[in-house]
């Protein structure tokens, strides 16, 4: 009996496909719009624990806290890699081997971990702002090449004046007038969607970044 592995012609097998750039942002700005708030939590969650730190016992509270941080950063870092062409690598001081207080010093005395912090709150901001932005440049132009059809299936006085008082449609021929404006928003978000999107992760590398003073 023939082995299989000669049987079978030898080829590689294909890597599989990734989206299209500019589809593969569409997502990624949905997410971060809905993502990025989590970002202020986890700055005001590890802020606030390093603050008390030295008057309570909840001081041990920053090791999971920082963990929870460093993993968000790491998530985005390897978001980043795709826009950037190269990876973005963090770097820590090494922690302490033992004892709770001498690794909650380690990390507080840690400039990795302040960046990491302030990251977590520059980029629910500027990620917010960018994706919001860029999400809805696309979504306005499906809402208007789809003009037509929201006007025909909703009731009277309901997108009848598509940019305010000064015109009111009367018919489903007359909303088709609407419809370039479709093609404004999809060529803008077409030529913004990838300067936004580097713009945000050009954050993250500065912050999130190796360096040498780590």
């Amino acid at each position: 009996m023939a082995n299989l592995v000669d049987v079978l012609p030898s080829q590689p097998i294909p890597a599989p496909r990734r989206p299209p750039l500019r589809l593969f942002l569409l997502g990624r700005s949905a997410v971060v719009m809905v993502t990025s708030t989590f970002g202020v939590v986890l700055f005001t969650l590890w802020i606030t624990l390093v603050a008390i730190s030295p008057l309570t016992v909840l001081a041990a509270l920053i090791l999971p806290a920082t963990s929870l941080v460093r993993w968000y950063a790491d998530l985005r870092r390897r978001g980043a890699q795709r826009l950037l062409g190269s990876p973005v690598r963090g770097s820590y001081r090494p922690a302490a081997s033992t004892g709770v207080v001498a690794r909650v010093w380690a990390i507080e005395r840690d400039p990795a971990s302040w960046r990491d912090a302030a990251w977590c709150l520059m980029h629910a901001v500027l990620g917010c702002v960018t994706s919001t932005l860029s999400f809805s440049l696309f979504a306005g132009g499906v809402f208007y090449l789809s003009y037509p059809f929201l006007y025909w299936v909703t009731p009277d006085k309901v997108f009848r004046q598509p940019f305010g008082d000064q015109w009111t449609l009367h018919s489903v021929g007359e909303s088709t007038a609407v419809m370039p404006a479709a093609l404004v928003c999809f060529a803008l978000w077409f030529a913004l969607v990838i300067p936004l999107a580097r713009a945000e992760v050009s954050l993250t590398r500065s912050l999130l970044g190796a360096r040498p003073d780590r």
